[in-house]
């Protein structure tokens, strides 16, 4: 088998029309010689940041699993005898109380999702008065188009009896301060209000404020909590709600017997009290570890402590396993930066596949991303030298491209877009330009491709093909008109 090394630079990406130029090949020689002079193409990402970015890499898929577990319910219908569901309309019809849905809003089948639960609700009990709370969990400007309008239909057309209470980015619920303000504007209805959703999504564009990072604001009236209302987490991942129910405990703005107060969620949450939950997580039959196992290979992965938990947990499909066969390496303290020490740790790694994780996304402004992406190349140089004199193979690529706001050199706010689409170059003596070709694919196919060239007999196709015999000479022969 062949060692391979994969180095990562997490959050840049090919340039978007309309984006700030940052990259150029005297920021970037080194890799911009290897654009040229080896295999280059781009890769799609749907991807906005690390967790989804290695979710789409081990498992090829880049909505959570538990998307596919709630549209396989709704489409058997199996959703509307869910037990759970059923004991909260019960609770809901014995205390005639209202149905508080804190909705985690990734993307339009979130909403089409909740819709149907809603339904459902209101089979057994039309007049209840059900208030949605949405978290916006999106990282992308592009999020708010069709944004307003499906606001308004979730506020206005769905059922008389169901409307919008607040609406607050995510970000939000994980600052103490701002999460503080977040409660009181649920216990006392105050705060800012919006009664034209539409408007508040123009302002929201027009500062280019990322859903994720929005500040609370209302949009309907009679949202407060009241005792004896029900709590209902509508969530996709594993979110932390421990903070919901200590700030109801301990805020003094109204006499509240919390005691009352019931919670419940649609896939378990972290919480210091039991949270009784509709469905489980789902684990994946399809994932990194796997595919390397089939192969006899083993994995080392550079990165920050902090990042090595989640990372493992895609990489062993959705499971929080150790295995002996995937191997962490935390580089807190900048050791990623001194690149001889990176190349030490290579060469000393017996892993046929080692990955290199950079990233761009914690850069605050411009210039200090020009710095990076600087003596990043550095090491793509010192690498690009040491797996050729050892006939490594040698990937460079992204799990996924930023899109943000960020001031330049000049103190003006400019937008940086490298979201959707990612370079992928493929540096390896045995796979010449000369002779071989390679198609652009996704994030996962880059993943097979690496795989592949590990060792011939993994069963996944590559990105990496053999050009016809024709096709190579006539290149060769267009080489040395050059």
């Amino acid at each position: 088998m062949k060692k391979n090394i994969l180095l990562l630079i997490n959050g840049f990406g090919i340039e978007q029309p309309g984006s700030y130029d940052i990259y150029s090949p005297e920021l970037m020689p080194n890799l911009d010689k290897l654009t040229k002079e080896k295999l280059f193409t781009s890769l799609t990402s749907l991807a906005l940041e690390y967790k989804g970015g290695y979710q789409t890499f081990s498992i090829g898929i880049n909505e959570p699993l538990t998307y596919s577990i709630i549209e396989k319910n709704i489409s058997a219908g199996t959703h509307k005898t869910n037990q759970l569901l059923q004991y909260i309309a019960s609770q809901l019809n014995q205390f005639k109380s209202k149905l508080h849905i804190f909705c985690y809003w990734d993307n339009n089948n979130t909403l089409a999702h909740l819709t149907e639960f809603l339904r459902t609700i209101n089979l057994y009990l039309p007049d209840t008065k059900i208030i949605i709370h949405l978290i916006f969990t999106q990282k992308s400007l592009s999020a708010y188009k069709n944004m307003a309008n499906t606001l308004t239909m979730v506020n206005y057309d769905l059922a008389k009896n169901v409307s919008i209470g607040m609406v607050t980015g995510e970000h939000n619920l994980s600052k103490a301060l701002v999460f503080k303000d977040y409660i009181k504007c649920w216990i006392t209805e105050s705060g800012e209000k919006w009664k034209d959703v539409s408007k508040k999504i123009d302002v929201l564009v027009e500062t280019k404020t990322l859903p994720n990072v929005a500040r609370t604001f209302s949009i309907s009236e009679g949202i407060r909590l009241e005792e004896n209302d029900q709590i209902l987490f509508f969530n996709y991942s594993s979110v932390d709600v421990t903070s919901f129910a200590k700030e109801l405990e301990i805020q003094k703005y109204r006499n509240i017997k919390t005691e009352t107060i019931k919670y419940y969620s649609l896939f378990p949450t972290k919480s210091d009290k039991p949270i009784p939950f509709m469905y489980n997580f789902a684990v994946s039959s399809s994932y990194a570890l796997n595919s390397l196992k089939t192969i006899n290979a083993k994995c080392v992965i550079l990165d920050e402590r902090e990042k090595c938990s989640y990372i493992n947990y895609y990489m062993t499909g959705l499971r929080n396993l150790v295995d002996p066969s995937l191997r962490y390496i935390a580089t807190d303290g900048g050791v990623l930066y001194d690149t001889d020490k990176v190349v030490e740790i290579v060469k000393s790694c017996s892993e046929e596949l080692i990955i290199i994780n950079y990233e761009i996304d914690s850069c605050k402004n411009i210039e200090e991303i020009e710095k990076r992406l600087n003596l990043i190349d550095d090491l793509i140089g010192k690498i690009e030298t040491f797996t050729n004199e050892n006939n490594y193979g040698f990937f460079i690529s992204s799990l996924y491209g930023i899109e943000k706001n960020l001031y330049n050199q000049k103190n003006e706010l400019s937008k940086v877009n490298f979201s959707a689409r990612v370079p992928f170059i493929v540096s390896d003596r045995n796979l010449p330009k000369a002779n071989n070709t390679i198609s652009e694919g996704t994030v996962y196919d880059m993943a097979n491709t690496i795989y592949s060239n590990i060792s011939s007999s993994f069963k996944g196709s590559s990105l990496v093909k053999k050009k016809s015999s024709l096709l190579s000479i006539l290149y060769k022969k267009k080489k040395e008109e050059k």
